[in-house]
């Protein structure tokens, strides 16, 4: 008897000559890891926020009121597909750039990751459909689907009509750009490609900073649970004079669930994050994981108050350092924008965008119209800014804010 597929029957549809299969429950999940990991080991471009095991850790300590809708798709039997969403009351934010001008509740989807894991013998256009069928049965559950940092290389940018009866938007009227690293087989290696200057403007900041601290500064690799607590107590107190934290509200990382969570991180072996100290004092984090061969280079922060001695690019620097050092992954993943530290220190990019997707009969396509004018409205004026010189002015006045 085939007790996982009655435990899961109803969960089950068909679309054409695919089968869809809706994981809903952290059992469920369990159930079809194995089946999941190993399409995973033949997907190497898969991301570390869709191993099942990292769901399995949010959902146990700091997401414990999500409810996941992970769709796996099956062609003749076999998983070529798994789309990995979660299905949370979210905000919408109506914006110009990052100044909020109107939010609301609703419920969303939300991907798992940056993209849909295909298989490398999976029709691409065939998975879509058979998705899109199934996301038309559960409509009724959102009101918009979210994918943060979408490559305009997937399918659902690519392909013609990729689901058919919904409507793609992407979130900024421009493509934005993701940085990354390829890492060198030495950081004398890594160096060498950058121009004299730029070494000796780094190096530079590396000695003011310590001279600022009369030599009392020290750099703290986390990477072991007993680490967890103390680092994030120092995180939020960085966080409280931080730019994100006038931006973005307040947010407290040193939770019992989220330090559980950092905690399970750290026992897998994913958990690389880092602390700049100065004269004992937090002054500058990454949080960051690493995951097969690569880096992701989550959040970063400064306490504003030590901004002109670049605390976070001086940290940045040391940790590429570590990273060529120690455990050397090949790519450093920094993540969704074009920020001038990732221009600095990057090798290679693409091009992305904050991606919402809606029924094509959905009043949601309005709102998301709306917000690709202001989009527009936001680029415009930058440019006016770069051109006239005031944008560094402007950035250090909404950082303020």
């Amino acid at each position: 008897m085939n007790t996982r597929a009655e435990s899961l029957s109803h969960h089950q549809m068909e679309s054409g000559s695919y089968t869809i299969e809706v994981i809903e429950t952290g059992d469920d999940l369990n159930r079809c890891r194995e089946e999941w990991l190993n399409l995973l080991d033949k997907v190497p471009t898969h991301e570390f926020h869709q191993n099942p095991d990292n769901i399995q850790m949010q959902l146990a300590h700091t997401c414990g009121g999500t409810r996941l809708r992970i769709f796996l798709i099956r062609k003749g039997g076999t998983l070529c597909c798994i789309a990995p969403f979660a299905l949370v009351k979210g905000q919408f934010r109506l914006s110009l750039g990052i100044i909020p001008l109107w939010r609301f509740s609703l419920h969303q989807y939300r991907l798992y990751g940056t993209n849909l894991i295909l298989a490398k013998q999976a029709d691409p256009q065939g998975c879509l459909y058979a998705l899109a069928e199934a996301l038309r049965k559960r409509q009724n559950e959102y009101r918009l689907i979210y994918i943060e940092s979408l490559p305009y290389s997937s399918p659902l940018y690519r392909a013609n009509n990729p689901l058919p009866g919904f409507r793609i938007y992407p979130a900024g009227a421009k493509r934005n750009i993701v940085w990354g690293l390829r890492t060198s087989n030495s950081f004398a290696e890594y160096l060498s490609t950058f121009r004299k200057k730029r070494r000796y403007n780094l190096n530079r900041s590396v000695r003011l900073l310590g001279e600022a601290f009369q030599g009392d500064y020290s750099i703290e690799k986390v990477t072991r649970p007993e680490q967890v607590e103390e680092f994030l107590v120092a995180v939020d107190a960085i966080y409280e004079n931080c730019w994100q934290k006038n931006t973005y509200g307040a947010f407290r990382h040193s939770t019992p669930g989220n330090i559980a969570y950092h905690r399970s991180l750290a026992r897998s072996g994913w958990l690389r994050s880092y602390l700049l100290r100065g004269g004992g004092t937090p002054v500058a984090y990454i949080i960051g994981y690493q995951y097969r061969s690569r880096y992701y280079y989550e959040y970063i922060g400064y306490d504003q108050k030590w901004g002109k001695l670049s605390p976070g690019t001086v940290l940045t620097y040391r940790m590429i350092e570590d990273l060529h050092t120690h455990d050397r992954p090949e790519i450093l993943d920094f993540g969704y924008g074009d920020s001038s530290y990732k221009r600095l220190f990057g090798n290679f990019s693409h091009e992305a965008n904050y991606t919402h997707i809606v029924p094509g009969s959905s009043p949601m396509r309005m709102v998301l119209l709306v917000q690709l004018g202001l989009s527009r409205l936001y680029d415009t004026i930058s440019r006016i800014l770069i051109r006239t010189g005031l944008d560094k002015k402007a950035r250090k006045v909404l950082k303020r804010q």
